[in-house]
């Protein structure tokens, strides 16, 4: 019901004076509000439903407890997604006859290395001084200070081969020689 409606009974059957206010335009907006108000309730509860609810086709799998027994799958590379981890080479990884004690892991090609020679001191590069075999590892990255991030060297396993990298420090101070890591990349 509308003004134009309120005005029309008005000049109609019966008189009501400009001072009141029509009531079945008062009403009929509450109406309206109140039907809207529960239109948005009834909206909103549908969708937290909805959301909570689960499409038939993934009802169908259910979960359910683990077997007292369990085997894990065998694993060739450890992959998440088409992403290789890095390889992660540290100074006991080193040459034997650089103080080496631990071997360094298989590297395949596409790899990528890192050598991580623990926290570099401010202004210190970590730079790999000589790579007998470029064609084999390509070095991407020096280890850096800038004072606020530390980075790593690094590089990446380009073809299957053998390679000896010798890593040092300079700067700020310190040149040390690292030692010498002999990198086997197979296919």
């Amino acid at each position: 019901m509308t003004a134009r409606y309120c005005l029309l009974h008005r000049m109609a059957d019966r008189y009501i004076s400009r001072r009141q206010n029509c009531q079945l335009n008062r009403e009929n907006p509450l109406k309206n509000r109140f039907a809207i108000a529960t239109l948005a309730v009834v909206a909103v509860a549908g969708l937290a439903v909805a959301g909570c609810s689960s499409s038939k086709k993934d009802s169908s799998s259910t979960t359910t407890a683990a077997p007292a027994t369990t085997t894990t799958a065998k694993s060739s590379s450890s992959t998440v997604g088409n992403v290789l981890p890095p390889i992660i080479i540290t100074p006991d990884m080193a040459d034997a006859n650089n103080g080496g004690t631990v071997k360094v892991p298989p590297i395949k090609v596409g790899d990528t290395v890192v050598f991580n020679m623990g926290t570099i001191q401010k202004g210190v590069t970590v730079s790999i001084a000589r790579n007998t075999n470029p064609s084999v590892f390509e070095v991407t990255s020096k280890g850096t200070n800038d004072g606020t991030v530390s980075y790593n060297a690094g590089g990446k396993a380009l073809a299957a081969g053998t390679t000896q990298v010798d890593l040092g420090a300079t700067g700020a101070g310190v040149e040390n020689f690292l030692g010498t890591y002999t990198l086997v990349i197979t296919k």
